[in-house]
């Protein structure tokens, strides 16, 4: 099988592709594309970017059908070679999408490439026509000039690939493996440096898990000009957009790209190559339900942060800022109490990754991260850790390409503890059903003396009414506990509070409120009686002297 790409017309972002592989006479093929890709378990309907597809055999069109919205049928007339052709629209910038314009050819090949009944296993070169003097960034090995070949489907669609005359490449190397950082946008930052970093938070991972089972590895990143945040997993790279560019100069901002960057490196083991049993094989036709997203990111989102804190990018003090506001999120919310974890794992094709009804769910990134924490400190007592428990799964399941269920990890877990009834209990309690964490998160982390600390929320309106608001008087939150939630609604926009213009500013005291809102149109004038309740709270995390339980956790 062999694609061939190129572009007549660069900036209207249609990409070109031809499919050729050879067929017997008589012969139904089926034409599968992808309706979701890994790292994003929703279904983002791929079809709805073709257009202009048609088969042909020499100088023939041959009849073609589709069965139903990504699943396209033709049956060949005689035996030999057959190309599909077809337009697909690259206008997606982000870490999972592509993208065509005159200065680049972005691509993620899950987007756009077809899996071939039968053919499934095959070979696949990839021919790219370009312009000269682009240079081409991808794990896909090279076979000549813009020509690259995947071992099978699979390897090929969890391949990206970014071509430009204006890439940047560096490299390092950790244990014999080769880390390749390629750059499509401007730096603004000390590469050097960055790379000395790099190679620090590399080893510590590769250390935790005894091996990096790949020659070389491949961060590709794009630096936009505007305001963006994403990266995906691969299993030889990773995909990163961040903006603004020139934001990096700022130490907050590069502390983000070294979390994202952090993190998804921490996925070429966890989830590329240690998955979830319904995920292995990916099937990408349709939804793949699994209970197992506290592993597959609340765990690497614990991770990532933490092996920036033990190879020292992040202090101590940087760290617990990160943990505050995973506090804050999780807390200053309620979805906790109407779902536990394990279901929104299995929810993430409903609404994993869109805000949806209010309080509904929990995130199985940052919830995840939290019980990851006190699983952590949990193991450490008994001389173990949530490090030990992953480089078992990887031996166990990542190495033999076997797949884990919920099951497994618990098991594992509770072996590296020393006490079945203790974990499974944890599990039933944390994962499976909602119950509320905050008091054993705060029990763990005393034990390596760091405090937890909750005080109001700064805003007054949100810590004494319930009421949360954006900088123009749109109500985002209202506390279900507090008096407002019965007369205010979601969306509701304040315009005066005791006749005077909403600010986020505005001094408030302990005084009855008169609101003037917009509901929609509608003018209302709700009241409200004094308040000192604390409703929503903010969090703060206090370290005391270090003790020999901490030691060993940030080693």
């Amino acid at each position: 099988m062999e694609y061939l790409i190129y572009r007549n017309n660069p900036v209207n972002q249609f990409v070109q592709i031809e499919l050729s592989f050879d067929c017997e006479s008589n012969t139904t093929y089926s034409l599968q594309l992808p309706s979701w890709r890994p790292g994003r378990y929703e279904i983002t309907n791929y079809a709805q970017k073709i257009r202009a597809f048609q088969v042909n055999h020499g100088t023939e069109t041959i009849h073609w059908q589709k069965e139903t919205k990504d699943l396209w049928t033709f049956k060949s007339v005689q035996a030999g070679r057959y190309r599909i052709s077809y337009e697909f629209h690259a206008a997606q910038m982000d870490a999972g999408g592509s993208w065509s314009d005159d200065e680049q050819l972005y691509i993620n090949f899950i987007n756009c490439c077809f899996a071939v009944k039968d053919f499934e296993n095959a070979p696949v070169k990839v021919q790219l026509n370009l312009p000269e003097g682009f240079e081409v960034a991808t794990a896909l090995p090279k076979k000549g000039k813009h020509l690259y070949q995947a071992t099978d489907y699979q390897h090929l669609v969890d391949s990206p690939l970014m071509a430009s005359a204006s890439l940047k490449h560096y490299s390092y190397q950790v244990k014999r493996s080769n880390f390749h950082l390629w750059f499509q946008g401007e730096i603004h930052f000390d590469v050097p440096q960055l790379i000395r970093q790099f190679e620090a938070f590399t080893e510590k991972q590769v250390d935790a898990f005894g091996e990096f089972p790949a020659e070389d590895y491949h961060f590709l990143y794009q630096l936009l000009p505007y305001k963006h945040y994403h990266g995906v997993e691969h299993q030889f790279s990773t995909v990163i957009t961040f903006g603004p560019a020139d934001s990096l100069k700022e130490k907050s901002e590069m502390d983000e790209f070294f979390g994202v960057s952090c993190h998804e490196l921490y996925h070429f083991w966890n989830v590329c190559r240690i998955r979830p049993k319904p995920l292995l094989p990916y099937d990408f036709s349709k939804e793949v339900y699994f209970d197992t997203g506290i592993v597959a990111e609340g765990v690497t989102t614990y991770m990532g942060d933490l092996f920036l804190l033990k190879s020292g990018y992040f202090s101590l003090s940087t760290f617990l800022d990160n943990m505050q506001k995973q506090l804050a999120r999780e807390f200053g919310s309620f979805g906790w109490q109407n779902q536990a974890i394990s279901a929104s794992s299995w929810d993430l094709w409903l609404d994993g990754y869109k805000a949806g009804i209010p309080e509904r769910k929990v995130s199985i990134y940052n919830r995840g991260a939290l019980i990851s924490t006190i699983l952590d400190l949990m193991l450490l007592d008994q001389g173990s850790s949530l490090h030990q428990v992953m480089k078992i799964m990887w031996e166990r399941f990542g190495k033999p390409q076997k797949g884990y269920t919920m099951q497994d990890f618990t098991q594992v877990i509770a072996a590296c503890y020393g006490n079945d009834q203790v974990i499974q209990q944890f599990f039933e309690k944390y994962v499976q059903e909602n119950h509320d964490i905050f008091p054993l998160l705060c029990e763990q982390m005393e034990s390596v003396n760091i405090s937890i600390k909750t005080i109001p929320h700064t805003q007054v309106l949100a810590a004494n009414w319930g009421i949360q608001a954006l900088s123009d008087g749109t109500i985002s939150k209202v506390h279900p506990d507090s008096p407002a939630y019965k007369l205010l609604m979601q969306g509701d926009k304040i315009i005066t509070i005791n006749h005077q213009s909403f600010s986020p500013a505005l001094p408030l005291e302990n005084e009855p409120l008169q609101l003037e809102i917009d509901r929609f149109g509608r003018k209302l004038t709700p009241a409200l009686e004094a308040s000192t309740t604390n409703y929503y709270l903010e969090y703060l995390l206090i370290a005391g002297e270090s003790n020999p339980k901490r030691k060993r956790w940030v080693k």
